[in-house]
């Protein structure tokens, strides 16, 4: 019988330094995901670091419009819309064996444009201990010596200081900035949005050996190798 990985490549991706380890998100991953986003992301008086305020929906297990069905359908959406010409990698981030957080690569027409964008976030327990700078430092060393890429964009919203430090020190770059909305408990609101990029001459690896595994079956199931 054919394993899930087997089945499914990007179920077999690991990316691990020190006791940081990053896998495609998985159903059995959901709970402990959840219970972290109820602890809370985003410090009180700090900008809404996300478009839409998915993390502050109200908590009603079992309720279809609400937190956290709502969130649960879009990462499973990802799973749904998977393929060569568009993905979505959903990363959990664990420290030490906790899920401390969630890392995001996304691309369209990679094999072409070979450019991807990276999001993230941490429990407010998690942050402030170097964890989100790794995490990115690691997804994007597989987008660059795993994949290929030649280019990682990502973005953060203004004023949100420790974003904005975790990508100086990966070796995003600024690349201007653009108006944007964000959908927040109370309404929609326009938001000034930095767009920053890193390359593989600008980028800032980690200090220890990571170790990559999955990524040619990954290439694979992309036609990356073709």
């Amino acid at each position: 019988m054919l394993t899930l990985e087997e089945i499914f490549p990007p179920f077999g991706l690991r990316i691990a330094c020190g006791d940081v380890e990053l896998t495609v998100l998985r159903d059995d991953d959901l709970p402990e995901l959840v219970e972290l986003v109820r602890g809370g992301i985003a410090d009180q008086g700090s900008p809404m670091p996300f478009l839409r305020a998915w993390h502050e929906e109200p908590y009603e297990p079992g309720s279809a419009g609400a937190f956290p069905a709502t969130s649960l359908a879009w990462w499973w959406s990802q799973r749904a819309t998977f393929a060569p010409h568009g993905w979505q990698l959903a990363l959990v981030v664990r420290r030490a064996g906790e899920v401390v957080g969630l890392q995001d690569l996304h691309a369209e027409h990679f094999a072409q444009a070979r450019h991807v964008e990276t999001g993230s976030w941490l429990g407010r327990a998690h942050q402030g201990r170097g964890t989100g700078t790794l995490m990115r430092r690691l997804a994007v060393g597989l987008a660059f010596d795993g994949l290929g890429a030649a280019t990682c964009g990502s973005a953060y919203i203004a004023g949100n200081a420790a974003s904005a430090a975790v990508s100086r020190k990966v070796g995003y770059v600024d690349n201007g900035r653009q108006r944007i909305v964000q959908h927040t408990r109370d309404g929609v609101v326009g938001s000034v949005e930095h767009r920053v990029v890193v390359t593989p001459e600008t980028f800032v690896r980690p200090d220890a050996d990571v170790v990559l595994e999955g990524v040619g079956a990954l290439r694979r199931f992309w036609g990356l190798d073709a």
